[in-house]
């Protein structure tokens, strides 16, 4: 462990530079935003409550008394202090200053901002403060806000503190300490470093691609792993840091693992044209964000585009996705289930024969639709999984499309007639199934035998897709 030196100091006191440790040491350092933070995050709702604080400890307590705003977590490196935690609060009174003092720029953040996400709360909160610069201006003395600082020269100690503490207000989510974790990992490299936090920035609807691969990785039949409840947001957070972070590999080449096949003259071919395998082992740092930039953007093409938006995807693919899959109504969890096994069909075999893929897989997630009474729960989709032959596995064990396509049909399950009738939502979905696949029957009972032949009449429709 480094040295560690705790203290206590007004912000202007930290803002100017120079700060006075408890053990009457001085240290110096210019106070700088790591590449690798999260993005600046504080909305009005965050900064109103900090401003309402402020006022209100003024009016309140004897003003000889500062008023404290918690703890900031630096790691000091040569003449750099740099923020790890304290960035959202700092950032905050940095637009302060700048208003009150016109005339100077603001003292923090001294760094260059990449996330767009960033410099725009900037700028609203900018003008959000400049509106009511009235209400808060007599009441913000940087003389009189104290915080105590938490110094080390070992960035691992600054970061343990980091993931443990947390004081700011908008707690850091598992994604926010993966994502300083990996890009901490390549930081030495400053071009190399800035390139990868642009890339993680770029990146988009993070939260629901890790959650998806969280459970294609855990949900496997050789090594079951229990992934806490949506609900339990604690508990999804230490999952996320184990799994992406806490257990990837440290000091090792990056590598990317996916089939190949041999063709008659025994040269090799890929089978797809993705390089990840959705349950690889991931090296820390580049390894781990080339990764999930694979499967972020296979998760924007796959379930956020539209019809005629991708030519390497069969049109017919995305109406079936906004006739069917798009509407939730009671099948949330399934959608997810859904877009795992589509994920790891396509980080596979690429997307060739995709069409037919997905309404086999459709007919297998959805199957628990059918075969329940009522609502499908969250914990009825792993129960479902480990009693049905685990068709994630089956996805990665398979050899080729056909294989898989074989053994999506060999799935059998019982129809539940219960709640199928009337206006509820599972009536709803078989309505919907059955005008999309135009089966012509009012008879339910035989409803996966009119669903198979729908399959096949789509597909042939569709030239067995692209």
């Amino acid at each position: 462990m480094g040295e560690i030196k705790v203290a206590s100091c007004t912000v202007a006191e930290l803002f100017s530079e120079r700060i006075i440790c408890s053990d009457n040491t001085e240290i110096l350092g210019i106070l700088e935003v790591p590449e690798y933070q999260r993005p600046y995050v504080w909305t009005k709702k965050e900064i109103n409550k900090l401003l309402s604080d402020i006022k209100e400890h003024n009016c309140q307590v004897d003003k000889r008394l500062s008023y404290y705003l918690g703890s900031i977590i630096l790691h000091k490196h040569e003449d750099i202090l740099s923020i790890i935690d304290g960035q959202q609060r700092l950032t905050t009174l940095a637009i302060i200053q700048h208003i009150i003092d016109k005339n100077k720029a603001p003292v923090v953040p001294r760094v260059k901002y990449a996330s767009p996400l960033t410099i725009e709360h900037i700028k609203n909160n900018h003008n959000h403060l400049k509106d009511c610069e009235g209400d808060w201006k007599n009441h913000i003395d940087f003389e009189n806000i104290n915080v105590t600082l938490v110094i080390t020269d070992n960035e691992d100690d600054a970061y343990t503190f980091f993931e443990t503490q947390n004081t700011g207000g908008v707690r850091l989510s598992g994604v926010d300490i993966i994502k300083a974790h990996h890009l901490r990992e390549i930081s030495g490299n400053c071009s190399r470093s800035e390139q990868y936090a642009i890339t993680w920035e770029k990146q988009r609807d993070i939260d629901a691609v890790i959650k998806l691969l969280l459970k294609a990785r855990r949900w496997n039949i050789l090594n079951w792993t229990y992934v806490p409840s949506e609900r339990d947001e604690k508990g999804i957070k230490q999952s996320i840091i184990k799994d992406f972070s806490e257990d990837t590999l440290h000091n090792s080449k990056k590598a990317a693992y996916n089939q190949i096949i041999l063709k008659n003259d025994y040269s090799l071919i890929k089978i797809s044209q993705y390089k990840f395998s959705i349950r690889q082992p991931i090296a820390n740092g580049e390894n781990f964000i080339d990764y999930l930039d694979q499967f972020s953007n296979l998760y924007q093409r796959l379930f956020k585009s539209t019809s005629n938006s991708d030519s390497e995807i069969h049109p017919e693919y995305y109406t079936f996705k906004e006739s069917i899959v798009d509407v939730i109504d009671g099948t949330l969890f399934l959608k997810e289930l859904y877009e795992i096994t589509i994920l790891c069909y396509v980080s596979k075999f690429g997307l060739d024969n995709l069409l037919e893929a997905s309404l086999w897989i459709f007919r297998y997630t959805y199957s628990l639709r059918i075969s329940s009474r009522k609502t499908v729960r969250e914990n009825s989709v792993p129960a479902f999984l480990r009693d049905n032959h685990f068709v994630i596995d089956v996805i990665l064990s398979s050899f080729n499309h056909e294989q898989l396509v074989s053994q999506l049909k060999l799935f059998s399950y019982e129809f539940n007639a219960e709640n199928a009738g009337g206006n509820t939502v599972k009536a709803r979905f078989i309505n919907r199934v059955k005008t999309y696949f135009n089966t012509g029957e009012s008879i339910i009972t035989n409803f996966d035998e009119l669903l198979k032949t729908g399959i096949d009449n789509k597909l042939n429709e569709g030239q067995n897709g692209k």
